[in-house]
């Protein structure tokens, strides 16, 4: 398993936004034209360009060749590559990818005031319970410890909002530990990964294996420009 993430609040981010419009599809270049928001904009095309750039270094082939499908629920993966599973998250200032040979799922999220009582809706009671012992200044911290932590098995498991989020559970209880359970069905994605990556965020791993990597790797803007520029 690799972990990359860049950082699109730097100036070179901006910088390049418009050449790298050309590695990616005509889709995703309207969807893109269609963000109110130019850090939208930024985000999404990092995430696409990022994904593409590693795809390519893994797989030795061209930016032109990858091609995309989706599963029902909308999770993407590469055609003609069946071993060659990723995901993708952003938040903020910050994209992030995995990848590795297995189905994994990952989720980032900045730190940003909340009504808790979201949690009624979103965490199992006995998340909720935990969340609201806790001291008032760790509270927000809890709850993104929770939301992504519960983002990323759903993103493995790849079913989107057809997976209850009240049908599976997290206790932080014995930190640095991960306890999961889920009720009513099994799964194999029950190893957890917590990084930091940054104190305004909250980023979680889920995986089939406990062979996480080791640290989130950075990527250099201007590297990927001009590496990516060698891959079309």
């Amino acid at each position: 398993m690799e972990i990359y993430a860049i950082d699109t609040s730097k100036p070179e981010a901006d910088g390049h936004y418009e050449s790298l419009l050309n590695r990616v599809s005509t889709e995703k270049r309207q969807k893109l034209d269609r963000f109110l928001h130019r850090e939208d904009a930024l985000r999404g095309l990092y995430a696409d360009v990022l994904l593409r750039w590693l795809a390519c270094r893994q797989l030795k082939v061209s930016n032109a060749s990858l091609q995309f499908t989706y599963n029902a629920f909308g999770k993407p993966s590469l055609l003609n590559a069946p071993a060659f599973h990723f995901n993708v998250s952003h938040s903020g200032k910050w994209v992030v990818c995995a990848v590795d040979d297995h189905p994994l799922g990952i989720d980032i999220e900045q730190l940003r005031p909340i009504d808790f009582e979201v949690g009624r809706v979103c965490f199992s009671d006995k998340e909720y319970d935990a969340l609201m012992r806790q001291e008032a200044e760790s509270r927000l911290s809890y709850f993104y410890d929770l939301w992504t932590l519960k983002e990323s098995f759903v993103k493995a498991e790849g079913q989107g909002l057809t997976l209850p989020l009240k049908s599976f559970s997290f206790n932080l209880s014995e930190c640095p530990l991960i306890g999961f359970t889920t009720e009513g069905f099994t799964t194999e994605y029950c190893h957890f990964k917590q990084y930091e990556i940054d104190g305004h965020y909250k980023m979680a791993v889920c995986a089939t294996h406990d062979h996480f990597a080791d640290l989130v790797q950075q990527v250099n803007i201007h590297t990927l420009y001009l590496e990516s520029a060698a891959q079309a």
